[in-house]
């Protein structure tokens, strides 16, 4: 399961927001967490004020980098908000502000509108529009967690250079694994570089439970140490056992979006399942993957790519 942090409605006043939340509230059984408004609005007013937008778009990044929070942007017609305006009012805005306000909002849609995990909804939410939101919810929170790496890949060619920095994902298994495809672990540029990986971690941890370390002190199941880091692309996985949960913690410094980041996150689970196997947790333990691609890309060049290729089978 790839749990939904939060759903974020922004847009100018009137847009529909409030009723979009209590609609899909109701429609879900108070499923998800849902904000009013976030880091884009302070950004859009940062804007139309003409105060620092750093600080904003940097906190708006953190929010669309996480693929576990989902943005819909609400933007009908400028006519179906006047009218509104006309009809209800506004506490806050008159009708010249409430189009400025709009148009950039407008102009920010142009900018995330690609991001996978952003819906921009420019007519009036009816039915149809509403289901379709709510069933592309519940399919992320159960899709496997390799085909998840289209949502990194379709984050890069959102963004220019094709590049997107610091993109993170945390999903759970409750002890079947059964989404892991064999056939990808055995992947002809990557095989070997997994097995090393499987076989240094495993032996750090043999080595834990065996007091080889620098405090001659023999590690259980609760340890902290069980850590495999290198400088090659999957740089980094710490495990921890707490609160019955296996905390599996992964960075990836580097990762070829379109080629190679399906494999990676199959390998990762794998090795997750590994590493439960090996501390002889109970099956049903839940297990918690957290994964963070630092450099999300797709290779620009033959180069590029050539000098990944090389580098996968260091």
């Amino acid at each position: 399961m790839n749990p939904i942090n939060q759903i974020i409605l922004e847009g100018p006043d009137l847009s529909g927001k409030t009723t979009l939340y209590q609609q899909i509230h109701n429609l879900t059984d108070y499923r998800w967490n849902i904000q009013d408004r976030s880091s884009l609005s302070m950004l859009v007013y940062a804007k139309l004020y003409g105060r620092s937008q750093f600080t904003h778009i940097e906190s708006l990044k953190s929010e669309l980098y996480n693929l576990n929070n989902f943005m819909i942007l609400l933007l009908p017609d400028w006519d179906i908000i006047a009218k509104r305006f006309e009809v209800r009012g506004d506490s806050i805005q008159n009708l010249i502000s409430l189009k400025k306000l709009y148009n950039v909002f407008l102009e920010a849609a142009k900018e995330f509108e690609s991001f996978p995990n952003v819906y921009v909804i420019r007519k009036e939410v009816d039915d149809f529009i509403l289901n379709n939101l709510i069933t592309d919810m519940v399919k992320f929170e159960n899709n496997s967690f390799a085909n998840i790496s289209k949502m990194f890949l379709y984050h890069n060619l959102a963004n220019k250079d094709f590049e997107s920095v610091g993109l993170s994902l945390t999903s759970f298994e409750y002890g079947e694994f059964d989404d892991i495809s064999l056939e990808d672990l055995n992947y002809e540029t990557e095989k070997k570089y997994y097995q090393t990986i499987k076989e240094s971690l495993l032996k750090t941890i043999d080595n834990e439970f065996n007091g080889l370390n620098e405090y001659s002190r023999k590690e259980d199941k609760m340890s902290r140490r069980f850590i495999y880091t290198s400088n090659t692309c999957i740089s980094l996985a710490h495990f921890l056992f707490r609160d019955n949960v296996l905390d599996c913690k992964f960075f990836i410094r580097s990762s070829n979006t379109r080629d190679i980041l399906k494999y990676d996150l199959n390998f990762i689970k794998y090795l997750s399942k590994c590493v439960k196997e090996k501390l002889s947790l109970k099956e049903n333990t839940p297990v918690k993957l957290n994964v963070t691609v630092n450099s999300a890309h797709i290779p620009v060049n033959i180069s590029e790519a050539k000098e990944e290729e090389i580098e996968s089978k260091d």
